[in-house]
């Protein structure tokens, strides 16, 4: 319990210092080096299409990604990181380097799937005990 009370507090802190979910924190790092297409971005998060959709138009509305359309190809649309999001990346890395983020950085993929496992069973038990509306969506196992 120890360890859910220290990534429950992460959360907690990250949702109270930049008003960011760990899916849409995570949505920035992975268009911070090179932009990505949102098909792209649903495949490494194994979300549906229509959940990245949801994600990226309520950081864009933050004026923290753009989608911008590609010029050689007019149906396919980038999505990049703006000046802004740059910045809250920035004072992000603080967060980043706390020793739960540095400990699940450090796992390999199948003792990520395991905790993903294991703490999305424990939210449907929390859920189910008291059943209140969620804020987050279920973890996914990044890749």
């Amino acid at each position: 319990m120890e360890t859910v009370g220290l990534g429950e507090s992460l959360v907690v802190e990250l949702w109270r210092s930049h008003e960011l979910t760990l899916l849409q924190a995570h949505c920035l790092t992975m268009v911070q080096e090179a932009p990505k297409q949102p098909g792209t971005l649903a495949r490494r998060l194994h979300l549906s299409q229509t959940s990245v959709t949801r994600v990226l138009e309520r950081i864009e509305d933050r004026g923290l990604v753009k989608r911008v359309m590609d010029l050689h190809d007019r149906r396919r649309i980038w999505v990049e990181l703006t000046d802004q999001g740059r910045t809250v990346l920035e004072e992000l890395h603080a967060w980043r380097s706390s020793p739960v983020f540095t400990a699940i950085r450090s796992m390999d993929d199948v003792a990520l799937e395991r905790l993903t496992t294991a703490l999305n069973d424990l939210a449907d038990r929390v859920h189910r005990i008291s059943p209140t509306k969620r804020t987050v969506s279920p973890l996914k196992t990044p890749n």
